[in-house]
């Protein structure tokens, strides 16, 4: 009986332990790890979308509200994202060169930060609600402070999520942040209807749907590290000297934070410029087609963090060859996902913006910025591809460059000349062009990175530098 135990304790962590980041058979490594990040990252859209239908049926004002202070939430996990993916990708270039006690070493003192951080937050919003509602009307500004202040309790659970679900993935293990992910989204989607209309909560609802469930996701989490399952083992071993270590994960990880952080900044404005045209309409309907971006974009990201494990665990030993063909392979695969949606969305975009309002003003903003912020869809892929290369290579400066045109210094511009000359049209144009030509700036780092590549997989076997001195 102890040995059928033992079989069965040994079989479970068999499933539940990370993937082989040295296996010969890339491509289907690459599925293994970028199907349940994807699977993943699509269920946080899919709940964040149902969770826009639900919040909906309470009325527009109440999408607004949601809008309002989407920018804020995004501002504080532009952090917790950048430190993910600097801790992935640090951990991952550890576990290549071996050295799996430093890997667990950075781990732990990022976690502590991001957690920290959280908490300095929440007590920041806590104190200075008014003076974050940027754009908000005076029929939405009580709606989304009370929500902002409930959801301000689960910043330091958000923080601690994000790092946690990258550190997974990094050590070979997307399919536990998967199925992590799945039961704290399928959690929060069934009680959202309870808390929002059985308890009469209405927004707040949403809010405290969203705490119970991250205290679920972070429970799992903790059991995992607990029992030992991952590669990476957290401790609180460590000293305050160790904290500059902290200097390369946010080297690496500051593309990413700088990008969420334009980001948020470029949906607060567009936010505003809707509402400047339309009113409340014009927030819900740009609000809707950005939900619905999400829903295209995750997953991309999602096979792009599977892969990046591999390029980050690649680059580590120096292999260029194995580099290369990871590229090739994410390219092809991260364009058709994102040109097939893109596609989708396109076609039936009235269709799909009735789902979340019956206001006929906003079904029809929705549909045409939905048309605008989907078509560039088709170059998505080349831009995640080049981005996530760019961070495995640990080159900040390239991957800024990349990270920050879309939604950054090719979209502010374009906001402030198109507007005043073609009015909601004017923003709408701007959305389309600063997405396109991004891709087509990232269509040229690409070709001349696989070059540069195939140059030095034709070379031996080498160790690379963290910092490479050649640039693509």
């Amino acid at each position: 009986m102890n040995d059928m135990s033992e079989i069965s304790g040994s079989l479970r962590k068999r499933r539940l332990a990370p993937e082989d980041l040295a296996s010969p058979q890339l491509l289907r490594l690459l599925l293994r790890l970028g199907l349940p990040a994807m699977f993943g990252l699509s269920i946080n859209a899919a709940h964040h979308t149902i969770n826009m239908v639900f919040v909906g049926m309470i009325g527009e004002d109440q999408i607004a509200a949601i809008m309002i202070v989407l920018p804020i939430l995004m501002l504080i996990a532009a952090f917790g994202e950048g430190i993910g993916v600097g801790v992935a990708t640090e951990v991952g270039r550890m576990l290549g060169a071996g050295n799996r006690s430093r890997a667990g070493a950075i781990a732990s003192i990022s976690l502590a930060a991001g957690v920290a951080f959280g908490a300095a937050s929440a007590i920041a919003i806590v104190a200075f609600p008014d003076l974050l509602l940027f754009g908000a009307t005076s029929a939405i500004e009580p709606l989304a402070q009370h929500y902002l202040m409930i959801i301000a309790i689960s910043i330091p659970l958000t923080m601690a999520q994000i790092i946690l679900d990258f550190l997974a993935i990094a050590e070979g293990n997307a399919r536990f942040s998967m199925w992590t992910l799945v039961a704290c989204f399928a959690l929060n989607m069934i009680l959202d209807p309870i808390m929002i209309f059985g308890f009469g909560l209405g927004l707040q609802g949403v809010a405290i749907a969203t705490i119970l469930s991250q205290i679920v996701a972070l429970s799992i989490y903790g059991a995992y590290h607990f029992r030992r399952l991952g590669t990476v083992r957290l401790s609180l071993d460590w000293r305050l000297a160790d904290i500059r270590t902290l200097w390369s994960v946010l080297a690496v990880g500051a593309p990413t934070t700088l990008t969420s952080l334009t980001t948020a900044g470029a949906i607060a404005i567009m936010v505003s410029l809707a509402a400047t045209y339309h009113g409340e309409s014009g927030i819900a309907g740009i609000g809707i087609a950005l939900r619905l971006l999400a829903v295209g974009t995750l997953p991309v990201i999602g096979i792009s963090l599977g892969a990046q494990s591999i390029l980050s665990f690649a680059w580590g030993r120096g292999d260029m060859a194995r580099a290369l063909a990871a590229t090739r392979i994410l390219t092809a695969v991260t364009s058709a996902v994102s040109g097939a949606y893109g596609l989708a969305a396109i076609g039936f975009s009235e269709k799909l913006a009735s789902f979340f309002t019956d206001d006929a003003a906003a079904i029809g903003i929705a549909g045409q910025a939905i048309v605008a912020t989907h078509l560039p869809l088709l170059l998505f892929g080349l831009r995640q591809t080049v981005l996530i290369l760019f961070q495995a290579q640990g080159r900040p400066k390239a991957a800024v460059a990349i990270g920050l045109a879309q939604n950054g210094y090719l979209l502010f511009p374009l906001l402030a000349l198109l507007p005043p000359f073609f009015g909601f049209s004017g923003v709408l144009a701007a959305m389309f062009l600063a997405s396109a030509l991004t891709g087509l700036l990232s269509a040229v780092c690409l070709v001349r990175s696989l070059g540069a590549l195939r140059q030095r997989s034709a070379g031996p076997l080498t160790s690379i530098r963290p910092t490479p001195s050649f640039c693509p």
